[in-house]
């Protein structure tokens, strides 16, 4: 602690002990129902990837009820509800030291991916907004990378003063006054927290944490462009939105703002619309899909598929 106060960094991971891990979200109402949960358990086996259900569900997108009937098994993430993988009728999510009931339905979301399309919802990622006069200059020297160009975006790493890896982002130049980031959805709060330790004291750069003002969906696979083509009047083809590429567009009758970028490292677009759209967007693309086989996945497949390409995790692999 005394190291965090004068070197303004703790020295070591105290990631477990952070209060940024959780938002004002944390109500008294919900610490006192995880305090009791964790007590009454306090003697009881804890089974890889379990989720506790006290004081949930809490934060919810627009499509929770709609994913829910489709069979959505749900974690958390920094307090919202996250589909983790798709159940069929009569399947629950059952714990084991060895395969629970999971494995081989995400291994068919997986499949599905890989083979076709597949259609998340990724509202958990942090998203940002950067704007003011310094804006670009802020931001060339907070990361790590080559500021992308008007209607570009790019990985941006953020380093500690002494080099060491503090988190990985998505940066995305809209039109050079506005900037938008995506990162770690359960580092929102830490990250924010950096940014705004080290904003300029003139205020010649503005930073605002979206949170849910923007909920966001993925299309991943083979056939995605055919999908995004089918929904939108833009021109999405590989030479008229390039890998890498960021663009606002209609999807079906939803403005949004899209990215040629995935992570499960297929061809694939993420796709960031203000909650009230959401629901249209997601109801454009399942439409758009429905004769090219497009099916859900959630984000025990994304995990799968990003470690089969060797994209790292902040927090996991680094």
């Amino acid at each position: 602690l005394s190291n965090w106060m004068i070197e303004g960094d703790p020295g070591a991971d105290i990631w477990a002990m952070d209060v940024a891990r959780y938002g004002d979200w944390a109500t008294m109402a919900y610490t006192n129902a995880k305090v009791r949960e964790n007590y009454s358990r306090r003697f009881s086996i804890r089974f890889p990837n379990e989720e506790l259900p006290a004081g949930r569900p809490l934060k919810t997108t627009p499509l929770y009820e709609a994913l829910a009937a489709k069979g959505a098994q749900w974690g958390v993430s920094y307090g919202l509800e996250v589909p983790l993988w798709y159940a069929p009728e009569g399947v629950k999510d059952e714990f084991s030291w060895r395969r629970s009931t999971d494995f081989d339905h995400v291994a068919k979301e997986v499949a599905a991916v890989r083979n076709g399309v597949g259609l998340s919802e990724i509202s958990n990622f942090a998203k940002y907004k950067v704007t003011g006069e310094d804006a670009a200059g802020w931001l060339d020297r907070i990361f790590a990378c080559k500021l992308p160009k008007r209607g570009r975006m790019t990985l941006a790493p953020m380093l500690k003063n002494d080099g060491r890896l503090i988190g990985d982002f998505t940066l995305a130049n809209i039109d050079d006054a506005e900037w938008f980031i995506a990162g770690s959805g359960i580092a929102e709060q830490y990250h924010m927290r950096w940014f705004e330790a080290h904003l300029p004291k003139d205020g010649s750069v503005r930073i605002e944490a979206l949170g849910q003002k923007l909920t966001g969906l993925a299309i991943a696979g083979p056939k995605a462009r055919e999908v995004l083509a089918k929904v939108t009047r833009a021109d999405v083809s590989n030479a008229g939105f390039p890998f890498m590429a960021v663009a606002r567009m209609d999807i079906g009758v939803a403005p949004c703002l899209v990215g040629r970028v995935s992570y499960t490292g297929d061809l694939g677009y993420e796709i960031w619309v203000e909650p009230e759209y959401q629901r249209a967007a997601y109801q454009a693309l399942l439409a758009g899909g429905a004769k090219l086989g497009i099916g859900l996945f959630g984000s025990r497949a994304l995990n799968a598929l990003r470690l089969e390409k060797n994209y790292g995790s902040w927090a996991r692999e680094y």
